[in-house]
């Protein structure tokens, strides 16, 4: 199985009408859905019966579902969220017992919010915005989390690369972005730290691919790697996710989301235009 995913769902409307307009005439077949912008109903997900929709954990942008007051360390006074990604992971080790119980407080806040959106039982796909449920004291917290709540889990994105695939495609060496090969190798070396913790739970998971790529997920690309994670899949039969990101933003609406987004320039990227475009002439590849 290959889960074509399109992060960001529920941004705001132009992003989720672009990511819409994917799964109906592309190879979408899995969303992921912030739980914090726009409100996402269950109307919309039993309009694509099969997609799977999964829940976009986000500590970094827009506002916290717990109260600002309750979590100082990871939101301001007015509940938006005050970190990056590594600005949180800067948090998890200077203040970790403090940060902890806030953790625990808003990711269980969005989790249970989302839970009400679907009938009783149903599993829980995640991942989240900016892979942040990587850093290891986020990703010891969402483990207790599960396993107090005894959440069934049907999924969860582990975001390491294989580098066998890529080894494999040395036409594409040099079109690799630096900022994506540092990404890349922070997030192997926290899963590192996690997958001891993880692989006690049995939770699925697939071959991940999105990040090295990330912003230049063209379809030549695309193409050229994936038939290297196919047999790479074939051989330990799991799963491949391919990850995009085609919800980017006019100017108008950006300026309109100026104060609420912080990281607006990458909803802008023209990258997000090409990977919009690639999903679309993936549908029959």
């Amino acid at each position: 199985m290959i889960y074509y995913c399109a992060d960001d769902y529920g941004l705001c409307s132009e992003v989720s009408q672009k990511i819409s307009e994917c799964v109906e005439q592309g190879c979408l077949n899995k969303i992921s859905c912030f739980p914090n912008f726009d409100t996402v109903s269950s109307a919309q997900f039993e309009k694509y019966p099969n997609v799977s929709f999964g829940l976009h954990l986000n500590l970094v942008e827009g506002n916290a579902l717990s109260d600002p007051k309750d979590i100082p360390l990871l939101a301001h006074t007015n509940g938006k969220f005050r970190h990056t990604f590594l600005g949180l992971l800067q948090c998890s080790l200077m203040q970790k017992t403090k940060l902890e119980g806030e953790l625990y407080r808003e990711l269980k806040a969005q989790i249970l919010f989302w839970q009400q959106k679907f009938p009783q039982e149903t599993a829980i796909v995640l991942d989240s915005h900016q892979h942040t449920h990587m850093i290891p004291l986020v990703f010891r917290v969402l483990m207790r989390i599960i396993r107090e709540e005894d959440l069934k889990i049907s999924y969860l994105r582990i975001p390491a690369e294989p580098v066998r695939a890529y080894l494999m495609t040395p036409s594409i060496y040099l079109t690799y972005s630096p900022i994506n090969l540092v990404k890349q190798w922070l997030l192997k070396i926290l899963w590192q730290k996690n997958k001891k913790e993880f692989y006690q739970y049995n939770i699925p998971t697939a071959y991940f691919m999105g990040i090295l790529f990330s912003g230049k997920m063209d379809e030549k690309r695309v193409q050229k790697v994936l038939p290297h994670y196919i047999r790479l899949a074939k051989k330990t039969g799991r799963n491949i996710e391919v990850l995009f990101h085609p919800g980017g933003v006019d100017a108008k609406t950006a300026e309109n989301l100026k104060g609420t987004l912080s990281f607006l320039d990458f909803y802008l990227s023209p990258g997000r235009q090409v990977e919009y475009q690639t999903v679309k002439n993936l549908k029959n590849t």
